[in-house]
């Protein structure tokens, strides 16, 4: 995260009111990164991601502790970049394999704010690319490099992934809900006690950033 003046800040939420999306440079810091990187080693390493239904081939893993610490600590640099407070629902990630899409869709209420951050592109292989589509707009992408992230708001704007190339792209996902909102409190922390609980048996975990 940055230290940038009152001024870009304005700049950002006015953006973010008129597009529904925003593409936000180095939201996390180095170190952060690097950090996030060991960390997942870790996690592939123990087995601890697994596959969901949206991208089979792909491995995923959603309200990991560690996860939802960046979840907490990012949010008030989110709640600066899109104008008003927001509350943390849920992390999820995803490393994608190759071959694998993402089918082109919006997000459930929990994510009212949508934050998608590349960790890691795979060495000598290009930006990872979110597609998207804002209400009355037309389609558009983002690329991305590591650490960089796109801010939308995921139950307005349609996004997708057309399919890899390369495997081993992973994609931290971040997701809010307004303070001011009408799901606030009840999806705060997407149903759970607290944020690293884990869901309820049954719960279907959906991600589709």
């Amino acid at each position: 995260m940055s230290n940038h003046p009152s001024t870009y800040y304005i700049g950002t939420a006015r953006r973010f009111r008129r597009k529904r999306y925003l593409l936000v440079k180095r939201l996390l810091p180095t170190p952060i990164l690097r950090y996030l990187k060991i960390y997942y080693a870790i996690l592939i390493a123990n087995n601890r991601l697994s596959k969901d239904s949206l991208c089979p081939t792909s491995l995923s893993l959603g309200g990991d502790a560690g996860l939802d610490a960046v979840l907490e600590w990012i949010r008030p640099e989110i709640s600066r970049l899109v104008g008003f407070e927001v509350v943390p629902a849920f992390s999820y990630t995803r490393q994608y394999a190759k071959g694998e899409m993402l089918p082109r869709h919006k997000d459930r209420d929990a994510c009212e704010v949508s934050v998608t951050v590349s960790i890691q592109i795979p060495h000598g292989a290009g930006p990872s690319t979110l597609h998207l589509k804002a209400p009355r707009s037309k389609k558009t992408k983002v690329e991305t490099f590591e650490g960089d992230a796109c801010v939308y708001a995921g139950p307005e704007v349609e996004h997708w992934r057309e399919r890899f190339q390369i495997g081993g792209y992973i994609q931290l996902f971040l997701h809010f809900i307004a303070k001011e909102s009408p799901n606030y409190p009840k999806l705060m922390f997407d149903g759970r006690e607290c944020l690293g609980a884990p869901f309820h048996k049954g719960r279907r975990k959906k991600k589709k950033a």
